[in-house]
């Protein structure tokens, strides 16, 4: 497996086409939201018509944008892997929402996922291996002590609570995205068993996840990295190497 990152320079094209993706490549794209105010008609115009419809139902402008850039990325990134216009990209939906390539794009096998927060989006490329993606912002929850036992393992709290706060609030975020990660890849979404999700903590480790419902094995067969991001967030991919 070869994973790298990579990021969006502009509106017309990456510096490098995810159509040089391999079978055993696994690509991160990361982009930045054109500010508020921009024209959003040129990203409006690659989505289809069911999106459109999503996109006209939010009634807040920043996850419009959110959403409307979001899709249009993905479309992109995917239009150079099929090497097809980014509207003619069919998507279907798993029972939990998450997207896959339709029918009409069979024998490619491409997974994708992608995640974003605030003004910044990440998207996960691979061919024939589950692949998932989370980016958070570390100061979206001012109180997330109170939300650890419901993410965090007591093993996980307890490894986590000599630290410094700072150190602290990075740790859950950084063990929220492997699990997140991990999660949007099996195509399980969030769930009330994050506790059963157990991962290595940082700061410092890499990410890693140790055991799915106490069974290491499952764990072995997934690879996670960090997300390069800037300072404030945290991400992490996870990929099915097995």
């Amino acid at each position: 497996m070869h994973l790298t990152f990579h990021t969006w320079n502009g509106p017309d094209r990456p510096h490098r086409t995810p159509s040089t993706l391999g079978a055993d490549d696994v690509q991160v794209w990361t982009a930045t939201l054109p500010p508020p105010g921009t024209d959003s008609s040129r990203w409006m115009a690659l989505l289809r018509s069911d999106e459109r419809r999503r996109a006209e139902r939010f009634l807040v402008e920043g996850p419009r944008r959110q959403f409307v850039f979001g899709r249009a990325f993905l479309r992109r990134l995917i239009g150079d892997c099929l090497d097809v216009p980014p509207i003619d990209v069919v998507f279907g939906y798993e029972p939990r929402g998450k997207p896959f390539l339709d029918m009409a794009h069979r024998g490619r096998d491409l997974r994708f996922n992608l995640s974003h927060a605030d003004q910044h989006i990440a998207v996960v490329l691979a061919r024939g291996r589950r692949v998932g993606v989370d980016i958070e912002s570390s100061s979206r929850l001012v109180d997330w002590s109170s939300l650890s036992p419901r993410v965090l393992s007591s093993r996980e709290r307890c490894g986590i609570a000599p630290l410094p706060e700072a150190c602290r609030r990075e740790a859950f975020f950084g063990a929220w995205t492997c699990k997140e990660a991990y999660l949007k890849a099996t195509g399980e979404g969030l769930t009330d068993h994050l506790p059963a999700i157990e991962v290595a903590l940082g700061p410092g480790p890499a990410p890693r996840l140790l055991s799915v419902a106490g069974d290491p094995e499952t764990a072995r067969r997934w690879t996670m990295r960090a997300v390069p991001l800037p300072k404030g967030f945290l991400g992490t991919v996870a990929v099915e190497t097995s």
